[in-house]
């Protein structure tokens, strides 16, 4: 019971005492290969002695002992060769019992037992009672612990085991079974009084020597799974109750740990579901500040892999595996979160007062969650009285209730237990009575972190949602998504990056509404609106388009369903019209303009064809033109009023201009006027390079489909070159614009715009060449671009002029190129 020294201290008394037994090994061979048993005996005994210390720690007593042991192996050896000692091993086992010293007397005797044993001189379950009763006389913790472990390795393969050479006279699988729990009883208490051996102050670290020891006890279970007669029937009826008596027996945190979970690793599967009720018992009756989690989980991972093994699976007959766990898990967590006594644990922190931590238990109903999940993938009555269970704990345990919330590992914790079912019951969650109770508990980042998860399932895993129930519960489930609540904090949505992915995670839930018509469809995409405009305008701008493409889908099945209510199918004829869904498309876009006025304008021009291409298969020709105009109209409300900076205005008359050219439901009074309109905000923008190529694009609303007005086109090309000639004289830079208005008047003059004729051509090809070449001195690099593009559009008129085509030819005869 001495304090052990400093570490060279320690690497001092290792050395002394090698050297000794190195010594003394070296006369203990010499005797052997001189057959001198007393000699072998004597120096046997002193090198033992060298174990007699107390003053190693037990890492560098383990390495003592290793030496050792491997020395005796010889002296084994000579024991067991009877024409060597030429001794009967009765005698020679009576003589080694007269050693001095007892420690050296019983390594002695474990070791010619053991050659005892194997002469069979004398049957084997003697020999075993006998030695094992006498190392009872080495108590002390450490000592005696290695001792016992030396006798465990010396009679290992000398044991009356069922099949082995040593059963009949010496024993049966009874006798082994006792010489082995008799040894690892007598282990455990040795090891759990290593604690009490020296002063307080050094028991922190003394518990880390004494769980580096625990191999030496736990060795003893090894030996109790390798034994052939250990069969099922044997383990749950006779071994398993002793062992389980003992471990409960012994009041110490550590052994129960250890010994626990080496039991769940040493002995098979099979045997642990045909005792799983003798297990669970136990567990419950453990003391409070052993963290059962490893314990219990690691047995249903185990549990769980062996049964979904199509052998494994056969062992569950007329086996209740979720009943069992279920009923002893309630009184193992009970015990658990009970204010602990002593040492670390769950429950410690309640002895002060305080409330314990729950985040063991709930790992524990988390790992019960996915091991009732893979065994009964379709009982969600189970995974609900999971969760009910779990609920009951928090608000006995903690007090949580009201306005107060989970926080900390413990919310992480039922995140985890919320998020195991998503992955198998996805949507069935929801009408769970407890899982949104549950949810209830947490606080708002920790709800919209599940929230985060129930979205990412639906939309990966492609999940339906086919009624409007089922997108109200999914909506008030994921409500931190949606909106703020009560509790949200003010900083919500201050991490742009991070606000801006978890709105487009919940926008994607748009694309996952499939009724099973139109009319059904509709109703869901009203219904997820109506969440969706309880948002906020931070939030509007991410979750409206989707939701205007979920509504815009609808309007080819609405029109194919009519199609076929005209060809004389009897199918219902959808409430819904494709008018009511262009009517909320209307309100849907309106409501987003104020906040992102661009992808306003862009939905309103989306609606605009859509509106275009629906009146052309009308048998009804014009019916849906006021609709596309209105769109039109507010396209250009919304550029007018939302739209101020010049760039975002040159992108928007473009994407004006490209979808009006493609448009024919329009009457020519209406056409003209949002022509008319498009082209005035082209004239009007600020920058005159964008001026010129904006107005040079607007020239196309007047020689498209709807419209062929080559007068207007010329105009506007006329305009261009006023402009570009004026910005040209002041800024060299944009000589690049010659090159491109020759382009556009080359395209209207194949595309037989009478008005643009070649002499504009031929004019054109020589003001690109003369304004390159003035830039050539004030603006070199770009004046070398429009150069290779001026070559470019040059080269593609020879080719017009060469051209095997007599017509083709003939038109461009008047080309004059240099």
């Amino acid at each position: 019971q001495s304090n052990f020294g400093g570490a060279d201290d320690q690497d001092r008394l290792l050395d002394e005492a090698t050297a000794v037994v190195k010594e003394q090994a070296f006369y203990l061979k010499r005797a052997i290969d001189n057959d001198n048993t007393r000699e072998s005996l004597k120096h046997a005994s002193n090198l033992i002695c060298e174990l007699r210390t107390s003053l190693l720690s037990p890492k560098n007593y383990y390495e003592l002992y290793m030496q050792v042991f491997q020395e005796m192996q010889h002296l084994h050896g000579y024991f067991s060769d009877s024409g060597r000692h030429k001794r009967k091993m009765v005698d020679l086992y009576e003589s080694v019992q007269h050693a001095g010293n007892i420690l050296p007397r019983l390594y002695l005797l474990a070791t010619v037992g053991s050659a005892y044993i194997k002469s069979k001189e004398a049957p084997a379950k003697d020999i075993l009672k006998d030695v094992s009763e006498l190392c009872k006389g080495v108590q002390h913790p450490l000592r005696g612990l290695f001792l016992r472990y030396y006798l465990s390795q010396m009679m290992k393969d000398k044991l009356p085991d069922t099949g082995s050479g040593y059963e009949g006279d010496g024993g049966d699988i009874d006798d082994a079974f006792d010489f082995i729990f008799g040894n690892f009883d007598e282990s455990n208490r040795l090891w759990v009084r290593i604690q009490h051996q020296g002063p307080q102050k050094d028991k922190t670290r003394r518990e880390k020597e004494r769980h580096d020891l625990r191999v030496l006890v736990g060795a003893n279970l090894v030996r109790l799974s390798q034994l052939e007669g250990m069969t099922v029937e044997y383990y749950s009826t006779t071994a398993l109750p002793k062992i389980l008596n003992h471990i409960v027996s012994v009041k110490d945190t550590m052994s129960q740990q250890y010994l626990f979970e080496s039991m769940i690793q040493v002995f098979p599967d099979e045997f642990h579901i045909k005792t799983l009720e003798q297990l669970l018992t136990a567990y419950a009756k453990a003391v409070p500040s052993v963290d059962m989690k490893p314990i219990v989980v690691t047995l249903m991972n185990r549990l769980a892999s062996f049964l979904s093994d199509s052998e494994g699976g056969a062992e569950l007959a007329g086996i209740d595996v979720f009943s069992l766990f279920r009923t002893h898990l309630q009184q193992i967590l009970e015990r658990a979160l009970q204010p602990a006594q002593s040492g670390p644990g769950p429950g410690a922190a309640a002895a002060a007062g305080n409330v314990p931590d729950v985040g063991p238990c709930l790992e524990i109903q988390a790992a019960f969650m996915q091991f009732t999940i893979s065994l009964y993938p379709g009982k969600v009555h189970y995974v609900d009285l999971i969760l009910g269970s779990t609920t009951e704990i928090l608000r006995k345990h903690c007090g949580i209730g009201g306005t107060e919330k989970l926080s900390g590992s413990g919310a992480d914790k039922v995140v985890d237990l919320l998020s195991c079912p998503l992955k198998t019951l996805s949507l069935s969650v929801l009408e769970m009575e407890h899982y949104p109770a549950l949810l209830n508990y947490l606080d708002f980042h920790t709800r919209k972190k599940v929230a985060i998860s129930m979205v990412k399932i639906v939309t990966e895993d492609n999940h339906t949602l086919a009624t409007v129930e089922a997108v109200n519960q999914l909506f008030r489930f994921i409500e931190p998504l949606l909106r703020d609540v009560p509790d949200t904090p003010p900083t919500e949505g201050h991490d742009k990056e991070l606000f801006a992915f978890e709105q487009q995670q919940v926008a994607k839930l748009a694309h996952q509404l499939r009724g099973e018509d139109t009319d059904m469809e509709f109703q869901m995409i009203t219904a997820m609106r109506g969440f969706f405009g309880q948002g906020g305008l931070q939030r509007l701008v991410f979750t409206l388009p989707p939701t205007f493409y979920a509504a815009l889908s609808l309007v080819p099945k609405i029109r194919a369903a009519e199609q076929r209510r005209a060809e004389g199918d009897e199918g219902p004829m959808p409430t819904v019209t494709i008018k009511k869904v262009f009517q909320f498309l209307h309100k849907t876009v309106t409501a987003l303009q104020s906040v992102a006025p661009e992808a306003a304008l862009q939905l309103w021009l989306v609606a605009a064809t859509s509106a275009d291409q629906i009146d052309r298969s009308s048998p009804n020709p014009g019916a849906f033109e006021p609709i596309c105009y209105e769109f039109l109209t507010q396209a250009l409300v919304t550029f007018e009023e939302e739209i101020t900076e010049t760039f975002k205005q040159y992108g928007c008359i473009f994407n004006m201009a490209g979808t009006v050219a493609q448009i024919s439901c329009l009457e020519e009074e209406n056409f003209d006027m949002v022509s008319q309109k498009i082209t005035q905000h082209a004239a009007r923008l600020l920058k005159k390079p964008l001026q010129v190529r904006a107005v040079a694009t607007c020239s196309h609303l007047f020689w498209c489909q709807a419209r062929r007005d080559g007068k207007r086109v010329l105009e506007c090309l006329q305009k261009c070159l006023k402009i570009i000639d004026a910005v040209v004289s002041s800024d060299a830079a944009q000589v690049g614009l010659w090159v491109e208005m020759l382009d556009k008047y080359i395209y209207y003059f194949e595309g037989n715009v009478e008005e643009v004729q070649m002499s504009f051509i031929n004019m054109l090809v020589g003001l690109c060449k003369e304004h390159i070449t003035f830039a050539e001195k004030d603006a070199i690099e770009e004046a070398n671009k429009a150069s290779c593009h001026y070559k470019q559009t040059v080269t593609y008129l020879r080719t017009r002029k060469a051209s095997k085509d007599a017509e083709v030819v003939a038109r461009f005869a008047e080309l004059e190129l240099p």
